[in-house]
């Protein structure tokens, strides 16, 4: 994955929905969201963390 020098990017609740998932068919999708959340720029409102944390 390319890292997104210079630029924000904001992680939709899917996404870390898929990072946290344990579903062996969505390991690729798990994969790629966790190399997205470990980038250093991203963004997260609370209303994503209100939807993660209740799923």
């Amino acid at each position: 994955m390319t890292e997104l020098k210079n630029h924000s990017c904001f992680v939709d609740s899917n996404i870390w929905l898929y990072a946290f998932s344990t579903d062996k068919k969505e390991e690729s999708k798990r994969i790629l969201a966790k190399q997205l959340i470990k980038e250093k720029s991203i963004i997260i409102s609370t209303q994503i963390i209100n939807e993660v944390s209740c799923n």
